[in-house]
């Protein structure tokens, strides 16, 4: 499977100053990802917040805040999902954090993407897999 680059994101949308992210379908065990929007550039979040009834701040995505993210115990990965244009697109791809925090440090404006959130349209969340898992036929 040929890797798949996206956009390093810059910014992330806040709403009542938390950072937003898409909802997840349960998994066993619940908490194991943890997921944030991040946009590369003014396009991308205008057009994500044009399609959102939420009222949203960008700001920027700082190398601090992803580190804190990265240290945190326990066995969940954490994402970023990048440049997605509304909360109900139907896939979106996603890089780690630790990978956007070293394309951040290196100055790189592509980030390898890892994993891809598939919207299960009945609820309105989405599944995470890992790109590297085969697809179901």
């Amino acid at each position: 499977m040929n890797p798949i680059t996206i956009a390093t994101p810059c910014y992330v949308l806040i709403s009542d100053k938390v950072r937003i992210g898409p909802t997840l379908t349960p998994t066993e065990p619940p908490s194991s990802y943890q997921v944030i929007y991040g946009f590369s550039d003014k396009a991308p979040y205008d057009a994500f917040c044009a399609n959102s009834p939420l009222p949203l701040t960008p700001y920027p995505l700082v190398k601090g805040y992803l580190q804190s993210q990265i240290e945190m115990e326990g066995d969940v990965v954490h994402l970023v999902v990048v440049d997605a244009s509304g909360p109900q697109d139907a896939q979106l791809n996603a890089a780690t954090m630790a990978a956007v925090s070293d394309a951040l440090k290196t100055q790189s404006s592509q980030v390898t993407a890892s994993f891809r959130l598939t919207l299960n349209s009945d609820n309105e969340s989405y599944a995470v897999k890992p790109l590297d898992e085969p697809a179901l036929l």
